[in-house]
Parts: structure tokens; C-alpha cells; sequence
């Protein structure tokens, strides 16, 4: 990517461009004044807590060649030589530059959304195009700015896959409108993000737009229509509409789910024709993360049978239902990546199902499950209800909700659980045991794996 500031003030002549040179250029995106590649454009976000309009000069002496500003914050870059594209907001010009900055992009762009399973499904989508075509996608990068920089990379791989995540009203239609995708997937809707964007209606309506900028655009769209309320996009979307679930009228019937700790098996019936699918990674969600992928590798010209080798080559990390073996009898799920409602659910009934009580003394360490907003407390209660049912040996929680959910004992910390989960591992004996860690990653629950082996685990 080599993109000139004049072609830039060319296709956008609303832009206001401070300290104008024609032989200017970018070759990237960066929202990160720490980290800049020379010759970059800077992106000022603003969170919370932050406002990256206060880095524009330390982004430009490290090497950015630009920077944008918003208008209201152009009082921070006096004295600055460098070009500097003045915007009514950041989300207007970045979507605007990024859109010309893509164009010359000829490989299919993927866009995947949904409350669980989107980073899963982006793996497993490419493996699945990987196993014969180049592939550029990223583990970490989920918002518009990521994308942005992840886009940056291009070097004419066969296809783009973008996760596209949200944490406030309109930001999936940014996602579109920035990228254009040429196919969507949206996986399910649950209470995600809560806190900012209401209930889980609002949810549904924010996940929707993707749907809605295809259906103008007239491109596919891949749905799970186990979800309630994507089912309802079967009667509004009018461009073409890919359906799978267990339901009887769908594209793509999933059927015999099983769980084991050698992966997770499932077949599924498409036209007149049945498969058989192994997936080295645990639980009924990720069948239904896998199904989206292979049906979206089919609409891009792969034939079943290799999208069903290719998925193989999957297999999850970084804290999303890692299985951990220590010596014979231990086995640990590390499921503490994030927590939601929905994840939980599944976490504890694949948990459940791969380890049986009659089998294996349980042990379940939780935690908080943040940004739920108004329905907070009254999931964590739920969610303490139906750890009951499970009648697990040993329960433990870490987090402000622990009074909430009323189950087990609290501890403190990670460290406090490892100290704890080692003792109980003592008392035990040689019996089989199966822990599960799953808790929002800000609880800290992932650092037990490290902290066991410190201990001598």
C-alpha cells in the first residue's frame, strides 16, 4: 500500500488539509503513537480514558508522514509541519481514506460478527481457505482501526477475513461501510456490551446493519438460524441468504453433536448429499462456529471436501477452551479468554458433557462476566443457578459478583485459586479431575495454567 495525500485531496475535496504536500504518502494505518512503522498515518482515537489527538506530535516526530485530526482538536497541532487531514470526526475520515485506500483490493473481504465464536470462526474460515490459497487475517484484530492496519498488509493474498466487533451503538456499520465485505456472517446475538448499548433487542439491531448494508449491496449473507432472532432475518433479507442450524428448513442441517476430549464431531446434510466433520476443539458452539466457516468456504469456491480437510487444521489457543493435561488424572480447560451469558452456557455444558460427574471429581472456577449493563446482576443469578444443576465437587468465584451469583467459595485472585486448586489436587488423590477456568479476561483467571506450573503442578 502506497496511498498519496494528492489523490487523497483529489477524491475528498471536503477535506481540509493542513501544511499540503503533493509528494506526500502513507503506506499504513497506526492508532498507536508507540509502535509506528515510518511513513504510517496517524489515527487520534479517543476511549474512555484517552484521547489520542494529545499523541499527534509524538506520532509525527516517530515517523508518521500524516496524521488525521478532528476539527474540534486542531488546537493540539500547532507548531506541526507535517500534512494533517482536518475531519469533521475520526469515524467519518478514517472510513473515508480507508475506503480509497482498499479499492485497488481484489480479493474477496469475509466480514464475521456475532456475540460468541467470531475469533473461532475466523480461524477455522482460514484454515479452511488456507489449505490451498494464501489468506491475510489477524488473531487480535477486531475493531475499525485494527482492520484498517490489518488491511495495510495486503500483498494480493486470495482473500481477506475481518473480524468485526462492536462496543458501542453504530460501529458495525462502520465496519461495513469502511470495508465493503463481499460476504457476511453473523453467528448469534447475546447480552454482549450491554452496558452501552441497552438490551438485547438493541444488540440485535446493531449486529443486524451488516445484514442490511449486503442486503443494499446485494451480496450473501451467512446466518445461524438457531438464534431467534436472526431467524427473523429470513423473512426481510432479500439478497442472497445462506441458512444453517438444526432447524428443518435450512440450507444447511446440522445434526449429531458430540463432545469428547479427542474434539468435537457433527454431521450436516447440504442438497442431496451428507457429511461427516471432526474438529480438534470442544463444544456443541463450536460446531455451529465450524458450520459457518465451511458454508462460507463453499460460497468462495472451495468444494465441501476440502473445506472439511481444511478445518483440521484448527485447533483453538489462547485461552478459548484450551484443554491442559497435567500428569494422568488432571485435565484443565482454560476457557478464561471472555465470558457472556451464551459462552457461559456452552463452556459449562461442553465441560459437563466431556467430563461426567460419575467419572471425575469437577472442579469449576469462575468469574465475573463484565459489560452486561442493567441485566448484570440478574445473569450472574442465572448463571449461579445453573452451576447448581451441574453439582460440580468444587466451585469457585472470582469477581465483585460473587454475592450475586451465591454458589461455592470466593477467592481473591488467580493466584489465591492456584494456591487453592494445588491443595485440592493433594486432598484428592489419584481420583480423575477436570477443572474449568471461564470468567471475562479482566478477571485474570488465564494466568493459573502459568501459576501451576510455578507451583510445581
Amino acid at each position: 500500500m502506497k496511498i498519496y495525500l494528492k489523490d487523497i485531496k483529489e477524491r475528498y475535496p471536503e477535506f481540509e488539509i493542513r501544511n499540503y504536500d503533493e509528494e506526500a504518502f502513507f503506506v499504513g494505518f497506526n492508532h498507536d503513537s508507540r509502535c509506528l512503522l515510518e511513513n504510517e498515518i496517524y489515527v487520534p482515537i479517543k476511549g474512555e480514558r484517552f484521547d489520542g489527538h494529545d499523541f499527534i506530535v509524538e506520532a509525527l516526530e516517530k515517523g508518521a508522514s500524516m496524521s488525521i485530526c478532528e476539527k474540534d482538536s486542531s488546537q493540539k497541532i500547532e507548531g506541526v509541519s507535517k500534512p494533517i487531514i482536518i475531519v469533521d470526526s475520526i469515524e467519518e475520515g478514517l472510513q473515508k481514506i480507508v475506503n480509497y485506500s482498499i479499492s485497488d483490493i481484489s480479493a474477496p473481504i469475509i466480514a464475521i460478527t456475532g456475540s460468541t465464536g467470531k475469533t473461532t470462526t475466523k480461524q477455522m474460515l482460514a484454515a479452511i481457505l488456507g489449505f490451498k490459497n494464501s489468506v491475510l487475517y489477524a488473531d487480535h484484530f477486531n475493531t475499525v482501526w485494527g482492520n484498517a492496519m490489518l488491511l495495510s498488509r495486503y500483498e494480493n493474498e486470495d482473500y481477506v477475513i475481518l473480524e468485526c466487533a462492536m462496543d458501542r451503538k453504530g460501529e458495525i456499520a462502520w465496519h461495513a461501510n469502511t470495508f465493503d465485505p463481499d460476504i457476511g456472517i453473523i453467528l448469534n446475538i447475546g447480552h454482549v456490551h450491554a452496558e452501552k448499548l441497552g438490551g438485547i433487542d438493541e444488540i440485535y439491531q446493531e449486529k443486524k446493519n451488516l445484514a442490511d448494508y449486503l442486503d443494499r449491496s446485494g451480496k450473501p449473507l451467512i446466518i445461524n438460524v438457531d438464534d431467534e432472532r436472526l431467524n427473523q432475518l429470513k423473512d426481510t433479507f432479500k439478497s442472497e441468504l445462506l441458512t444453517y442450524g438444526k432447524s428443518e428448513d435450512v440450507m444447511f442441517k446440522i445434526y449429531d453433536i458430540s463432545v469428547e476430549e479427542s474434539g468435537t464431531d457433527f454431521n450436516f446434510g447440504f442438497g442431496n448429499s451428507w457429511y461427516s466433520v471432526h474438529l480438534n476443539a470442544f463444544g456443541e458452539g463450536v460446531a455451529y462456529d465450524a458450520m459457518a466457516a465451511i458454508i462460507a468456504g463453499y460460497k468462495l469456491g472451495i468444494n465441501i471436501d476440502d473445506c472439511i480437510r481444511g478445518i483440521l487444521n484448527f485447533s483453538p489457543n489462547n485461552g478459548r477452551f484450551e484443554v491442559e493435561k497435567y500428569g494422568k488424572n488432571v485435565s484443565l480447560v482454560n476457557d478464561a479468554y471472555n465470558a457472556n451469558p451464551s459462552s457461559m452456557d456452552m463452556s459449562l455444558e461442553t465441560f459437563s458433557t466431556m467430563y461426567p460427574k460419575d467419572l471425575y471429581y469437577r472442579i469449576v472456577v469462575l468469574g465475573d462476566m463484565k459489560e452486561l449493563g442493567d441485566v448484570s446482576e440478574i445473569m450472574h443469578k442465572e448463571l449461579g443457578e445453573k452451576v447448581k444443576k451441574y453439582e460440580f465437587n468444587q466451585v469457585y468465584y472470582v469477581g465483585d459478583m460473587f454475592s450475586t451469583f451465591g454458589v461455592g467459595k470466593k477467592l481473591e485472585n488467580a493466584d489465591e485459586v492456584s494456591t487453592m486448586l494445588t491443595e485440592d489436587l493433594k486432598r484428592v488423590g489419584d481420583r480423575k479431575i477436570a477443572i474449568l477456568l471461564k470468567a471475562s479476561n479482566s478477571v485474570g483467571l488465564s494466568k493459573i495454567p502459568e501459576y501451576l506450573k510455578k507451583l510445581g503442578l
